[in-house]
């Protein structure tokens, strides 16, 4: 199993005021995008904390959020706490970070399964034989809105699994692809399938050469306003 990872910031922005985060181990299936809300404090870091954590542990997703989320917010608050603030910042530091996130676990051997879960908008796309086989957890671009479910820094457990995640499985084969990509990518792509494209050879046609020829097609795509002026990570892995 491959995989290769793409990412960009705002235009406008500087490369470490990006905002999202991602974490791969193609060797062991697991590869996790999160989409820090920059309204929020600190959100890189605990986007970061997020991914990094899922492609670390030891265990599938079924984990319960309980057994990890809570340390996971403590490592957060070490992290970010001690920092001097200003007066207007300490609320926002009060009410804590949000991010999208989502995981993929695929096995490298064996039943070849797959499974995902999901907090908001960032979005998977499982292509075989030039077909779009599964899209999670949207399927239609008018499902993005302004005001995502987000998985926060100071969330209380039993809110994240009652109302916020989403969980999805299926089985893959050799020459499948997944496609990971945070909201404004991921709208894009939906909207170009929507309209009988095949949004996946773009992808690729913009991928395969170099990180230059990523960046200069993202930028394109903003200059047509066929995309969000957003942080953008697009992961790609070949089973």
């Amino acid at each position: 199993m491959d995989s290769t990872t793409f990412w960009l910031p705002k235009r406008g922005n500087d490369p470490d005021e990006y905002e999202d985060a991602f974490a791969v181990d193609p060797a062991r299936g697991r590869f996790a995008i999160a989409d820090g809300a920059s309204e929020s404090s600190f959100a890189d870091t605990w986007a970061k904390l997020l991914v990094e954590q899922y492609v670390e542990s030891p265990v599938r997703w079924q984990q319960r959020w309980r057994d990890w989320l809570p340390s996971l917010q403590q490592r957060w608050l070490d992290k970010v706490g001690s920092r001097p603030l200003p007066w207007y910042a300490e609320s926002k530091f009060e009410q804590g970070a949000f991010a999208t996130f989502l995981g993929l676990l695929v096995e490298p051997v064996g039943r070849q399964r797959w499974w995902a879960v999901a907090v908001g908008d960032s979005c998977l796309f499982q292509v075989r034989e030039d077909r779009l086989l599964a899209s999670f957890p949207l399927a239609v671009s008018d499902d993005f809105g302004t005001q995502p479910s987000l998985l926060g820094s100071r969330t209380p457990v039993d809110i994240v699994t009652a109302e916020r995640e989403n969980h999805c499985n299926g089985e893959c084969q050799p020459g499948d692809r997944f496609f990971l990509a945070t909201d404004a990518l991921a709208h894009w792509f939906l909207k170009q399938h929507e309209e009988k494209r095949q949004p996946w050879h773009t992808v690729l046609a913009a991928c395969q050469q170099s990180a230059d020829t990523f960046v200069a097609w993202i930028e394109a795509l903003r200059d047509e306003r066929d995309i969000r002026n957003d942080d953008v990570t697009l992961v790609i892995i070949d089973v």
